[in-house]
């Protein structure tokens, strides 16, 4: 496997993981099962610790919450997951009504393919996300939400600006989700996924400012950044993290070490 199809299981490995430390708060049968994939797939990436897999953990569960609070507002939606690797979110999301659209390299649907049986309301695009022509595809006559939940990491900050031009010309009203770090974070992420399996791999999107987003687009309606991932657990959950978590997601709070962007689009 290359180093882009290896990445695909560190955050299937993250949040199964989290599964069997923090059970209670964050159940994920697909990301265990995922696990078996791996071993077939003769995968070498490796667990990256604890609380990357709470980072994983959290980031699944924020993604499925912020498809759903677009959904209640736009029933029928389509749903599109970028950079979906082995991912699979069709049955966490509560619209019955919604196709879930499934973009990556051919050869990552591929192995999709392979191990995910087929659903009603999943379609595959076997494309880069960088090439637009996927766009094409998507019905989105009722809305259209986009997570790219680990993903943008590994683009070029020009590849991904390119994209938010493209997706507010095509899909107005629409919306996209995805999770970044600071520049001194990333270098820190690129090296440890370095040490654990990928060694090529390359983590160039760095923004200094995580609200330049809005000088991407003249689409853009709204830029909401939330610099704390735990922010998405109730109060009686969080306090089940261990205390050095907790302090760890307070500290990257104060710092913008890590954040989740909602780009709304006009």
């Amino acid at each position: 496997m290359n180093d882009v199809q290896q990445t695909l299981f560190f955050p299937l490995m993250g949040r199964a993981d989290a599964a069997r430390r923090w059970p209670d708060l964050f159940p994920d049968p697909w990301a265990e099962h995922a696990m078996g994939i791996r071993e077939a797939e003769g995968s070498a990436a490796q667990q990256l610790g604890t609380f990357p897999a709470a980072v994983y953990g959290l980031r699944h569960l924020l993604t499925i919450r912020e498809i759903n609070a677009y959904l209640k507002d736009h029933p029928g939606a389509a749903v599109v997951n970028i950079g979906c690797g082995l991912d699979r979110i069709v049955h966490e999301i509560a619209d019955a009504d919604s196709l879930v659209y499934n973009v990556d390299f051919p050869e990552v649907i591929e192995t999709r393919e392979r191990w995910v049986e087929p659903h009603a309301r999943e379609v595959a695009l076997p494309y880069s996300a960088t090439d637009h022509r996927w766009m094409d595809h998507v019905d989105a006559c009722k809305g259209l939400v986009a997570i790219a939940a680990g993903v943008f990491y590994y683009f070029e900050v020009d590849e991904v600006k390119a994209l938010v031009r493209e997706m507010g010309a095509r899909f107005p009203g629409s919306r996209l989700c995805y999770d970044a770090e600071s520049p001194w974070v990333t270098a820190g992420s690129e090296k440890n996924i370095r040490r654990n399996g990928t060694p090529d791999a390359r983590m160039p999107f760095r923004v200094k400012d995580p609200f330049s987003a809005r000088t991407w687009s003249d689409r853009i309606d709204d830029v909401r950044v939330e610099f704390d991932f735990s922010s998405y657990l109730p109060a009686p959950k969080r306090a089940k993290l261990p205390r050095g978590i907790r302090f760890a997601f307070r500290f990257f709070r104060v710092f913008k070490g890590m954040y989740e962007v909602v780009i709304t689009f006009k």
